[in-house]
């Protein structure tokens, strides 16, 4: 009976868990002020988190630090922790091979008790930065296979995405942007598109944009 209720009605906060350093995590919790109770119930698996952020410890995102460097299935013993403890989390780790000439960059997910229906929460994150090419710029979404799912039918009516899948079925979205890359877009009016479109729709989380020519700047679905 409780796996059903959680399977439609979601759980009240959310978490995603990516990688900081080799021997460190961050948490971002949805929404913020639930942080407190990510601490406690990581504190209660044996995984002790600080808190951090200007309003902190109110509001802010959770790093995991240990003296080791930790492997990425690591990331998903962290979520997994959370999820049985009733806070849905997903963890993601990058990637990096080749197929053919191609360097491949991908993100996917890790860990394997995390929410597979979700409650329209995902995390988006812009990518700027250049290629052999010039100015590029990317965006992965993050969530629940079945939110992915619908999140990758709005999208796709206007942009190129690109699931990213795995046995429980899709794991990330990415979108690569060649409006940007032309001049003919700002990452200001990228943003805020994809969040017009998902946020008419119920979608909801965090978002962040990782700029590689000035400081990171993030902001909220």
């Amino acid at each position: 009976m409780s796996t059903q209720v959680t399977q439609e009605l979601g759980f009240s906060t959310y978490v995603f868990v990516e990688r900081l350093g080799k021997n460190a995590a961050i948490l971002h919790p949805f929404p913020e002020f639930n942080i407190s109770l990510v601490a406690r119930a990581l504190e209660e698996a044996g995984l002790p988190i600080s808190i951090m952020g200007e309003h902190a410890p109110e509001r802010g995102e959770g790093i995991y630090f240990q003296e080791e460097p930790f492997p990425d299935e690591f990331l998903g013993i962290l979520a997994d922790a959370l999820s049985v403890r009733g806070i849905g989390a997903y963890a993601y780790c990058l990637v990096d091979g080749s197929l053919g000439d191609l360097d491949l960059h991908l993100f996917t997910r890790v860990g394997g008790s995390f929410p597979r229906a979700g409650k329209k929460v995902v995390l988006m994150r812009l990518y700027l930065g250049r290629n052999a090419e010039g100015p590029a710029a990317t965006t992965w979404i993050f969530g629940a296979p079945a939110d992915l799912e619908e999140v990758n039918g709005l999208l796709g009516e206007k942009y190129d995405t690109q699931p990213v899948s795995d046995p429980a079925g899709f794991a990330a979205i990415e979108i690569q942007h060649p409006e940007f890359s032309a001049g003919l877009q700002e990452p200001s009016q990228i943003m805020d598109d994809i969040f017009q479109t998902l946020g008419r729709h119920g979608f909801e989380g965090p978002a962040f944009v990782e700029d590689h020519f000035s400081q990171s700047n993030d902001a909220n679905l």
